[in-house]
């Protein structure tokens, strides 16, 4: 039997402002040129002094001041540590001082290690467990917050737009190149992120365009994987300054086609799951003041799998497989007005997911499709500078709806509609006490209204109830001294109930099994001790944590009919205690080496009748121990070259409990990459580079009826870039 669904209309035409959202950005814009001395405070911070020039651009702190040098190797001969910045609490701060465990990723660091998707950059922070489980599909999970289900464990930011599957966790495959800084934010982020950030909260800032002059880069890979097919990529960036110092544009493209190494056992075809990748970005940038800034932008990123994704038996061959096409789109409006002591920000973002999968599953012909929209507005009010008391205050709307159809032979086609209509309302406030000391509250309210409903042909199942929440968050810090924190801190996240699936409802009563129509929403309390600091006069970092958390009413999958289908339940929740380390070191101008690791031990806490979820069952998907490392080595050639050296290893320790508790544990996991070239003061550069070099083929994940999640085997390839 052959079943197919086609894809559904994809989800361009959303980016299309509306009217009401035209005339809201045009009003919030008038308001924010308006002549600074209407909206101008004193200039003095309450504690009498002089407030410092207004803040550096929120998810610019990298950028300021026009393009930076390209050279990788003369980049990290000019790195201060100190001096790294960010904007975790919505404002720019040192990383160093913000009561946040937390890694910060720069897009010089990704070049450098020829990482190629976000996914994979996430591997180098303490505590985050990440994988490309291809059909552009990233797997997230950030301080043993795992659960596959209900809306993001992890809030995922591209420049301010937020990232949300509605009803399963979706991290967009966002490709890495013209990256700004990968911020990591670990532990529940409820308070200034929301609903969804329960084990932390990933933020992505792009290049900004640059209106002092015209830039370029090209870069172009050739690939050949040991057992597969070859692979290649085309990667470019044009910057161009329309109005001198006033208007720029930046123009982003990429084009792959990764290697394929899977041999399909049903269809006698071989390769199967490469996939083709394209992405487009546009940015405009005006700054008809020095005050005002408004940013215009545009995302496209368009996925083909026909074998699906990298899910196969340790002889890298498959029986369950798909033809998957994907598509994300997302368009946004940023406005930015800097007051003598606060900033005024509004964004607006319209974005969404579309996606079919046709194929066969335990043997079953399946076919399914995802049409996600997602459309928010962010008004938030900050302070700036220096102050005895610092303040972010906001208000968040977000309308998102997710439609669904699917079927799996033997079973009634179903299809299900979900529309979520939350709002917030947050703020913080930091008080700096003492000279050392300072201690920070922060609260969110939201509130969000659920209608949904899942039907066959026959019988339906609906879910119209309107949640609500407060998060809340505590923080102590204590500054030894200028470049050193100890803090404290108590924080709170949470996420919404979810319907039940029409198909697991019939089938549960079949069995004689009681489901519920719709599960409870779970919550999350996280009590973390961590030190930061800097020494060496800037050439070594260290940020340690230790933490714990209490995560309740988890839900779980409930395998019925041998896994063809699941029904969701609320688990007593989870348990984790952890702790993290993070050290880069650059000795002299041609070392840098990094250490990264971390040790969580995340179980459920209850025994859940019925199932294999035990007291004390480890958590879904968890490894317990993460060790990373990189050591890079550059050298100078004559004088306009640098050789650069470098080699990546990570290691992952098995991750024992599949997402039904069933089955064998994965296997622990050792990635071993390497990278030799030669760069140019011109601009030019060229890398040979080897990725798993060991040639890893154990399981990722742990196996369900024998097939994982797989490494791609041992790679080797050609990479060559021009920045003009």
């Amino acid at each position: 039997m052959t079943v197919q669904c086609k894809a559904r209309a994809t989800t361009s035409a959303r980016i299309t402002l509306s009217k009401s959202n035209m005339l809201l950005a045009g009003m919030i814009i008038s308001a924010l040129a308006m002549p600074s001395a209407v909206l101008a405070t004193d200039g003095t911070s309450p504690a009498g002094r002089p407030d410092p020039a207004p803040a550096a651009q929120a998810g610019d702190a990298a950028t300021q001041g026009g393009e930076q040098p390209r050279t990788k190797a003369s980049a990290h001969n000019a790195k201060e540590l100190q001096a790294v910045t960010v904007t975790a609490r919505k404002r720019v701060e040192r990383e160093v001082d913000i009561p946040i465990g937390m890694s910060v990723i720069s897009g010089e660091e990704l070049e450098a290690a020829g990482i190629t998707n976000v996914g994979d950059a996430l591997l180098t922070s303490p505590g985050v467990a990440s994988f490309d489980a291809g059909g552009g599909f990233t797997y997230v999970q950030v301080r043993g917050a795992s659960a596959r289900q209900g809306s993001n464990e992890t809030g995922y930011y591209l420049d301010d737009v937020p990232f949300d599957g509605v009803t399963v966790p979706w991290y967009p495959d966002t490709r890495s190149f013209d990256i700004d800084t990968v911020q990591v934010l670990k532990g529940p982020q409820g308070t200034l992120f929301g609903e969804g950030s329960v084990g932390g909260t990933v933020v992505v800032t792009t290049r900004k365009p640059d209106a002092t002059g015209f830039h370029a880069t090209v870069d172009t890979n050739v690939s050949s994987t040991q057992g597969g097919t070859n692979g290649w990529g085309g990667k470019a960036m044009v910057n161009i300054p329309l109005v001198a110092d006033k208007l720029a544009l930046r123009l982003v493209g990429t084009d792959e086609k990764t290697s394929g190494w899977l041999y399909n056992r049903d269809t006698a075809e071989d390769n199967i799951n490469w996939q083709r990748i394209k992405t487009g970005r546009a940015k405009l940038r005006y700054t008809p003041t020095d005050r005002l800034t408004v940013d215009l932008a545009y995302w496209k990123y368009k996925n083909h799998s026909p074998g699906g994704f990298d899910y196969a038996y340790r002889d890298m061959t498959v029986d369950t497989y798909y033809d998957v096409y994907s598509d994300w789109d997302s368009g946004s409006l940023r406005a930015q007005y800097d007051l003598d002591g606060s900033q005024l920000l509004y964004v607006y973002s319209d974005g969404g997911l579309g996606r079919t999968l046709n194929g066969v599953n335990l043997g079953l012909a399946y076919a399914s499709t995802i049409d996600i929209g997602v459309r928010t507005n962010e008004l938030r009010w900050t302070s700036t500078g220096e102050n005895v008391l610092d303040w972010t205050v906001g208000f968040y709307q977000r309308r998102a709806d997710r439609a669904d159809t699917y079927h799996t032979e033997g079973y009634d086609p179903s299809r299900s509609s979900h529309l979520n209509k939350s709002f917030s309302l947050y703020g913080e406030v930091m008080w700096n006490f003492a000279p050392r000391w300072s201690t920070s509250l922060g609260a969110r309210y939201f509130k969000d209204k659920v209608d949904a409903y899942d039907s066959t042909t026959t019988q339906i199942n609906r879910l119209d109830h309107t949640f609500t929440h407060a998060s809340p968050k505590l923080t102590l810090t204590y500054h030894p001294t200028h470049d050193s924190s100890v803090y404290a801190s108590v924080a709170n996240g949470y996420r919404s109930g979810q319907l039940q699936l029409i198909n697991s409802i019939i089938l549960a009563e079949q069995m004689g099994i009681s489901v519920p129509a719709s599960t409870r929403p779970d919550e999350i309390w996280s009590y973390e001790l961590g030190y930061k600091t800097v020494m060496d006069g800037g050439r070594l970092r260290l940020n340690s944590a230790i933490f714990h958390t209490n995560w309740k009413d988890v839900p779980i999958y409930f395998p019925l009919q041998g896994g063809a289908l699941y029904a969701l339940l609320n688990s007593g929740g989870t348990s984790t205690d952890g702790a993290e380390l993070g050290l880069t070191w650059i000795p002299n101008a041609s070392w840098t080496l990094q250490f990264n690791g971390s040790y969580i031990d995340a179980v459920y806490t209850r025994t859940e009748p019925g199932t294999n979820f035990h007291k004390g069952t480890p958590v879904f998907n968890v490894p317990k121990l993460q060790l990373t490392g990189s050591a890079a080595y550059n050298w100078p050639i004559g004088n306009s070259l640098y050789g650069i050296a470098r080699t990546d290893v990570s290691h992952f320790s098995r991750r024992v409990t599949s997402s039904t508790a069933e089955g064998e544990p994965g296997d622990a996991i050792t990635r071993v990459s390497a990278r030799l070239g030669v760069e140019s003061v011109q601009g030019w550069s060229a890398y040979l580079f080897g990725e798993n070099l060991t040639n890893e083929k154990g399981a990722v994940d742990p196996p369900y009826l024998g097939q994982a999640t797989r490494l791609r085997p041992r790679t080797v390839g050609l990479e060559v870039s021009y920045t003009y």
